[in-house]
């Protein structure tokens, strides 16, 4: 009989079954197949009472975080800031790649956000009265230089003039006879065909004169268009032809008994100077005009920006500057991304478990480098049966006590997650549960075993009774009640039954009930 009940009691306990229920099957062994020895009797009264439903579950306390920890980049290790067994902090920096470009970039892109930023608030705020001085005395210094440009360019457009006139009256002349008159002649030589031109050309040039002084000498800047600068330059660019017409014509001429050489040399050189004049008024009156175009658009772009500081900023100013600044802030976010790329950062307080990376070293993406649990907040990680889990609910208070310390030694905890598919243990159906210490100790370990009792219910004004008062009967639980010293079996309805070895009855029993317990 006891071989039949301890091979009963081990085929239990491998199948997992509650300890309570077995207990029970055991003691309706011991109903069935009967046993030696004497009995004796103890009276049970029934009273309500509340009934505590418990379930017993042994785990294992893991720590509630922990991480193994990579670079998002690949790199040379230039850093590691810890070892094994230090203690660190969340957002602490662990270990680094090389990454001074990628510090660089972060320090560039906020520098310009930070100006971004400056010139928003500049123009949400609008402009100040330093800055409207400012625009003022900017746009009063460009009127200045453009009037003072005005100037030259009309100096120069007259002094073409005169310089022109000069050239034709001084150093032309010379080779002409009756050059001012309606038919001159320049000085005989063999080329017929450049003689006629040239004779066409100094009256052309004596017309263009007499035109030009009318229009040119009372020029000032106030009376200023673009048309005196056109017929300048169309003025220029003739006499410029001129006069290298005649430097061919004097360069053939030969010496003879009506014109010696040394009236042919001095010739030479008139003309070449006149060229010299043309050439050079040509180069000071663009020169003139560039300097003048110049001052006009600073002075036109001082006037807008004076025009602006006195209005203030407009919405879409605003607007446009805002998106100067989002887009400045981004490209911060990006660089600073790319960095964090290059850094392992503590995700949560705890201790270094793992460090498998070296100073120099090449370490490829995804590669393990650090492992990292927590230092507090542990946690228990138990598997509960299919028969219990259905009674097990997240936030339900629990007993635990650590095989470290004995039963003594008593920690609250409560239900923190319970894994809606199943595991697998030892060919039992399981659920996976974690229960969070409710404080935190440091005696408490990461893979001590731990004994729970989780508080799955209570039901106040219930009938509870020792489960040694029930036995089995045909199959169905039974009891036995004393009804007036006579001794009558009630079919009973069970159902919790708790750590304490008590036993819930739904049906067959009443307060006020004595319920007789069999002992051996």
């Amino acid at each position: 009989m006891k071989s039949r009940i301890q091979s009963l009691t081990k085929h239990l306990k491998k199948k997992k079954i509650y300890i309570p229920l077995a207990l029970l099957l055991i003691f309706g062994a011991f109903s069935v197949f009967g046993g030696k020895g004497d009995v004796a009797e103890e009276i049970y009264a029934v009273e309500p009472a509340t009934f505590v439903q418990e379930v017993a579950v042994t785990g294992q306390v893991v720590a509630a975080k922990d991480a193994n920890m990579t670079f998002e980049s690949t790199g040379r290790v230039a850093r590691i800031n810890v070892k094994v067994g230090d203690e660190v902090r969340a957002g602490q920096v662990l270990a680094s790649l090389s990454n001074g470009d990628a510090a660089a970039a972060v320090a560039q892109r906020q520098a310009r956000a930070d100006s971004q930023a400056a010139r928003l608030a500049e123009v949400r705020t609008g402009s100040r009265t330093e800055d409207v001085n400012i625009a003022q005395a900017e746009f009063d210094g460009a009127v200045i230089a453009y009037g003072q440009s005005l100037q030259s360019l009309v100096d120069e457009i007259k002094d073409t003039y005169s310089k022109s006139d000069d050239a034709i009256r001084s150093k032309v002349d010379q080779l002409y006879r009756n050059p001012r008159t309606v038919t001159p002649e320049i000085i005989s030589f063999d080329n017929y065909t450049l003689a006629v031109s040239l004779n066409a050309k100094r009256l052309r040039a004596g017309e263009i004169l007499a035109e030009w002084s009318k229009s040119v000498m009372p020029l000032t800047v106030d009376t200023y268009s673009a048309s005196y600068l056109n017929e300048a330059r169309t003025n220029l660019a003739f006499m410029r032809d001129f006069m290298n017409d005649l430097s061919t014509a004097v360069s053939a001429i030969e010496a003879s008994s009506a014109i010696p050489q040394s009236t042919i040399d001095k010739y030479r050189s008139d003309i070449s100077s006149a060229r010299s004049t043309i050439g050079a008024s040509f180069s000071a009156l663009t020169a003139a005009e560039q300097s003048y175009k110049s001052a006009l658009t600073t002075k036109q772009t001082k006037e807008q920006q004076l025009a602006l500081k006195k209005s203030g900023s407009t919405s879409q100013q605003i607007a446009q500057q805002q998106a100067e600044y989002r887009s400045a802030l981004a490209d911060v976010q990006a660089a600073q991304a790319a960095l964090a790329k290059t850094l392992i950062v503590a995700p949560f307080d705890g201790v270094i478990t793992k460090v498998d990376i070296k100073v120099g070293e090449s370490s490829p993406v995804g590669s393990s480098a650090l492992s990292l649990i927590s230092s507090s907040g542990f946690e228990i990680e138990s598997f509960i049966s299919e028969n219990d889990i259905s009674k097990v609910m997240i936030g339900q208070p629990a007993r635990v006590t650590l095989d470290a310390y004995g039963s003594d030694v008593v920690f609250s905890a409560a239900v923190s997650q319970v894994d809606p598919s199943e595991t697998i243990k030892d060919g039992v159906s399981t659920y996976k549960t974690k229960l969070q210490f409710t404080q935190n100790d440091d005696r408490i370990r990461s893979g001590m075993t731990a004994n729970t009792v989780i508080q799955t219910a209570e039901k106040p004004a219930s009938v509870i009774i020792p489960q040694e008062a029930l036995f089995l009967e045909g199959g169905e639980k039974v009891v036995t009640v004393d009804e007036a010293g006579k001794r009558v079996n009630r079919k009973v309805v069970t159902g919790g039954i708790n750590t304490q070895g008590k036993i819930e009855v739904l049906e067959g029993l009443l307060v006020g009930d004595r319920v007789v317990i069999k002992k051996k």
